[in-house]
């Protein structure tokens, strides 16, 4: 029995009137009252000549039964409910025997998150079965309609239309359509339609014979929305892919670019979603050059997860054949100005503790011979993390690396690699830390000029101490705000070993003399509140570090002739106010009356809640500090000032060569049902040419976008 909410009275006298006396002999007709309470409602047990499962429910201003026939005739704000399914109308003539239904009227059908409408319809509740004329169906879901003269329902996610049209916009006439002479749609799968016209607004524009539209918000394959463009040094430029469902958790997609000045790019990427977290994707790229072009390809492998035993692998391997492949499908300058690829494989296995890791590195330089490049094949390392021994103060780590070093010209072989340390944390009163450290740097090497080995100490004395005072503010979100100042200073010495026997592989077979005090204050600034659900959180507002070095020996001893033992002070900053808002700051500058800073780094975002945002990151070093010199800015602007075109311009700025490096301005017109997205982008070239490329697709809703690998080097088009 169901539960009425509504004219509870009338309602359990009527159906104890239907239960104690039984069918009547002539048609029993409930008149309606001026009020909702009065309403006549009809509800049955599951009957056992129509087999059903669930109890029905006929809720009507006026209700007819016929006992010879078994019909029911409603009439007045009709509902007829079964489960999920509900139909409304204004008549609705219901036979419950068969559980067919006949409604006419502003009739609707709900059920599963979709809705069919219209005039007239003949619809069976047990099998989801029925034809409606001048109907349309609403997908909520995917904002999908369907319309037609003739619409059969064939099953509960099943329809077939004559004369019909299909979209994803809403309105009477809307922004584009597609038409059909027929159209099979399968909700959460296709609409297929035959002799198709493509509509903007209500004019046709476009004929196919077939087309196959998704109506599903699940992964389908399919053919993604292609771009065009032009580039004077590509040419003309289309992209298109196929993109390919192979199971739940793998997909593919194939890219076939066409560029005419350079060639015919096909790609493939395949991605996968495993268990125990292993995810990842392959690529590989061809192409297939034109004229001066050389033919180019690329490959590359990204994956993380976890293999038996508790090992875990990652992989980052990449590899080309020519620097051209950068140069030609870079965006960023990271990628178009890369000069090699690296190529890492990462094994690695915890125990509490103990960490061991199997690490292969190949490196391909795309400027010189290869031959002299230094290869990793492969590298172990056995670190066991600080640990305390017993009860004592006492604490021992250990790093260690065995490294087998390969290349086809120069010197390789083998090393390895130990630093054992020794500790000691004491803490007079309870302010003040005190730790010394004892380190050995031990090297043992096996190449073809013969066997040796070395070892070097290391002495190190920290004094660390930290002053925390609470503040309540009650304000801004923010209920309690923390401030601490951490002062540090750490001596470190090593004494000058004379290391020019062994050979040189990198930074670990030259450990050099140290005699340095290196003193920092940091302070930090940490807000805490609490979350709806009634935890505690905490967020780091400021981090404000200054450090500076002294060269005790340079003090002494004038070694570099400039008698200048102080370093350049270090300023890091780390400022997020709110969530929205951050700036990030690493700096250095001489305190020997030099020219300001040796290196500037500063990075600053801000966005709000409409889609405005900004991002400026700009980046200087002097020559004398890693013999490039550099000084560029870089600008990003996000905003749907314009709204609905949506905008972005990017810039990079070289202020020492007082020229633009590369602009980007990307437009999109974004309506509820279609996209038109188009970019525009400026590159200076190493060769003093100027690149400009113009891209353009169009997008409709329900239908995926090619964020294809021709059309941008890893890029994804938003």
């Amino acid at each position: 029995m169901r539960r009425f909410s509504v004219g509870a009275t009338l309602y359990v006298l009527l159906i104890i009137g239907v239960l104690f006396w039984g069918p009547l002999s002539k048609p029993a007709v409930a008149q309606p009252a001026a009020l909702e309470e009065s309403r006549s409602v009809m509800s049955t047990s599951p009957s056992a000549k129509a087999d059903q499962e669930v109890p029905i429910t006929l809720v009507a201003d006026s209700l007819t039964y016929n006992a010879e026939e078994d019909v029911y005739e409603a009439k007045g704000d009709v509902i007829l409910r079964q489960a999920g399914v509900e139909l409304k109308a204004e008549e609705i003539l219901w036979q419950a025997a068969t559980q067919d239904a006949a409604a006419q009227g502003s009739v609707k059908l709900t059920e599963a998150g979709s809705e069919v409408s219209g005039e007239r319809l003949q619809y069976n509740m047990a099998t989801g079965q029925g034809q409606i004329r001048d109907g349309q169906v609403f997908v909520h879901e995917d904002n999908f309609h369907l319309a037609g003269e003739q619409m059969e329902k064939r099953g509960q996610i099943d329809y077939f239309v004559k004369n019909g049209s299909f979209t994803t916009c809403d309105g009477e006439i809307p922004d584009w359509k597609f038409s059909a002479s027929e159209v099979d749609v399968t909700l959460g799968g296709y609409a297929r339609a035959k002799h198709v016209w493509f509509h903007i607004r209500d004019v046709p524009v476009l004929y196919t014979p077939y087309l196959e539209f998704p109506v599903q918000t699940e992964r389908e394959s399919g053919f993604l929305m292609p771009w065009f463009g032009y580039s004077n040094n590509k040419g003309t430029r289309a992209s298109l892919a196929w993109y390919q469902v192979i199971d739940r958790h793998l997909d593919a997609t194939i890219y076939l670019d066409y560029l005419s000045e350079i060639g015919l790019g096909k790609g493939l990427e395949y991605r996968y979603a495993l268990a125990n977290q292993n995810n990842g994707k392959a690529l590989y790229y061809h192409v297939t050059g034109l004229k001066e072009t050389p033919d180019l390809y690329y490959l590359k492998w990204d994956h993380r997860g976890e293999l038996p035993g508790d090992w875990s692998l990652t992989a980052d391997m990449e590899y080309t054949n020519k620097r051209l492949f950068f140069e030609e499908f870079g965006e960023v300058a990271e990628d178009y100005n890369r000069d090699k690829t690296v190529s890492t494989l990462i094994l690695q296995r915890n125990w509490q503790k103990l960490n061991l890791v199997g690490y292969a590195r190949y490196i391909k330089d795309l400027e010189t011979n290869n031959d002299q490049t230094l290869q990793r094949l492969p590298e172990v390392g056995l670190g066991l993390a600080r640990y305390r021994l017993g009860d004592t103060p006492f604490y021992a780590d250990l790093e260690s690396y065995a490294t087998r070093f390969q290349r086809d010209e120069g010197v390789d072989g083998e090393r390895l690699y130990l630093k054992p340390s020794l500790s000691a944390v004491f803490k007079p009163g309870s302010w003040l830390e005190i730790v010394p450290e004892v380190a050995l740097y031990e090297r043992l090497y096996s190449t073809d000029s013969g066997d040796d080995e070395e070892f070097v100490p290391e002495f190190s004395l920290s004094l660390a101490t930290r002053l925390v005072k609470s503040f309540d503010l009650n304000r801004w979100g923010i209920e309690r705000l923390q401030h601490s100042i951490e002062p540090k200073v750490i001596y470190t010495y090593v004494p000058d070993e004379n290391q020019d026997n062994l050979p040189l592989f990198d930074l670990f077979d030259r450990i050099e003399r140290q005699n340095d005090v290196t003193y920092a204050l940091v302070n930090r600034l940490v807000a805490g509140s609490t979350a709806a659900d009634g935890s505690r959180s905490y967020r780091e507002l400021l981090n404000l570090r200054i450090s500076q070095g002294y060269d005790i020996d340079e003090a002494r001893n004038n070694r570099s002739g400039e008698n200048q033992p102080f370093s350049d002070v270090r300023v890091e900053l780390d400022f997020q106010p709110t969530r929205n808002l951050s700036l990030d700051v690493d700096s250095r500058f001489s305190v020997y009356g030099g020219d300001g800073f040796s290196t500037l780094r500063i990075g600053a975002s801000a966005r709000d809640n409409t889609g405005n945002a900004i991002k400026i990151d700009y980046s200087y070093k002097d020559v004398g500090f890693e013999s490039v010199a550099t000084d560029f800015i870089k600008l990003q602007l996000d905003t749907p000032v314009l709204k609905p075109i949506y905008i972005r311009f990017e810039e990079r700025y070289d202020f020492r060569e007082s020229r633009e490096l590369e602009k980007v301005v990307g437009l999109e017109y974004r309506s509820k049902c279609w996209s038109i997205l188009m970019t525009y982008r400026n590159r200076y070239r190493e060769d003093g040419a100027n690149d400009n490329e113009f891209m353009m697709t169009f997008v409709l809703a329900g239908l995926g976008m090619n964020q294809g690998f021709g059309s941008g080097f890893g890029t994804v088009h938003q």
